[in-house]
C-alpha cells in the first residue's frame, strides 16, 4: 500500500469510529439532550472524515468538489436539526431523563 492509501484508510477508520461514537451515544445518554448533543457533534466530523478519505482514494477533482458539498451539508444541517428538535422537545415539557426511577403511581 502506499502512503496515500494508508492516509486514506485511517481517515476512514477514524471517520468511521466517530460515527460509532454517535450511535453509541444515541443508545447510552440518559436524555434527548445529550443525545442530540453526541449526534449533532460526532456524525458529521465523522462523515467528513470517511468522504476525505474517500476522496483520496477516488483522486477526481469531480468527485472531491461533490464529497466537499455533502461534507458541508452535513456540517451546516446537523446542528440546525439538532437545534430545531431540542427546541420541541423543551417546547412539548417532555422528561429530562428516559432513565431512573418510575413516577410515583406509575
Amino acid at each position: 500500500m502506499t502512503a496515500l492509501e494508508l492516509t486514506a484508510l485511517a481517515l476512514m477508520i477514524v471517520g468511521s469510529l466517530f460515527t460509532l461514537l454517535a450511535g453509541v451515544g444515541v443508545v447510552r445518554m440518559p436524555d434527548i439532550y445529550c443525545r442530540l448533543s453526541a449526534t449533532s457533534k460526532a456524525a458529521p466530523f465523522g462523515v467528513g472524515l470517511v468522504l476525505a478519505g474517500t476522496t483520496l482514494v477516488v483522486g477526481q477533482a469531480s468527485f472531491a468538489l461533490q464529497a466537499a458539498a455533502v461534507a458541508a451539508f452535513a456540517a451546516i444541517t446537523s446542528p440546525v436539526a439538532a437545534h430545531a428538535l431540542a427546541r420541541a422537545v423543551h417546547r412539548s415539557r417532555a422528561p429530562q431523563s428516559t432513565r431512573g426511577p418510575s413516577p410515583p403511581g406509575g
